[in-house]
């Protein structure tokens, strides 16, 4: 078995692929002690525990959804090192900014995928991001074309200064993309 049919297997269940996985994890396996990771919209769990499987112990973990479920409170009650921010994504970039929360070096945006939701989630955390980070994003594709267009837009508006790669796996239904700053 293979490293993303082994991650599969003991990932939480939950609408995230092997291909999902080869495009989070190399990113998240780069993170150094200290460094910050953090996830909008954990839904069922399953992209939060591959990174948590494949990040180092010293990297801090943060995950932002608007509804904690019985089913991620029981699967993740004993695992450490991640800190939940139960509410909506602006409201969490605006606490982040009110505590003095560190840069982030990794940023998965998979929360709502209306054309208004992604580019609210990408005007209120980009500022918190570190000049070399990654901006990830789950379902870049026709399937989600409002995540398409606020990705689109924001990388016009940083052109030369961003690199943009998106990954598509049609007999997987997935599709990836990774913004470097």
């Amino acid at each position: 078995m293979g490293k993303y049919e082994d991650l599969e297997v003991k990932a939480q269940p939950g609408a995230f692929s092997t291909l999902d996985m080869e495009v989070l994890v190399p990113e998240v396996e780069k993170l150094q002690a200290g460094e910050i990771y953090v996830e909008i919209g954990t839904d069922k769990g399953k992209s939060l525990s591959v990174a948590r499987m494949v990040i180092g112990d010293n990297i801090n973990m943060y995950a932002i959804d608007i509804q904690y479920t019985d089913e991620l409170r029981e699967y993740f009650k004993n695992i450490e090192g991640i800190e939940f921010f139960w509410m909506r994504s602006k409201t969490a970039a605006q606490v982040w900014k009110e505590r003095g929360m560190p840069k982030i070096y990794c940023l998965f945006i998979d929360g709502d995928h209306s054309y208004e939701g992604c580019k609210t989630d990408i005007q209120s955390w980009y500022p918190h991001m570190v000049e070399h980070g990654v901006m990830l994003f789950h379902d870049c594709d026709e399937s989600s074309p409002g995540v398409v267009q606020a990705v689109a837009e924001f990388v016009d508006t940083h052109r030369g200064i961003v690199k943009w790669e998106m990954y598509k796996r049609t007999d997987k239904n997935t599709s990836m993309s990774k913004i470097q700053l």
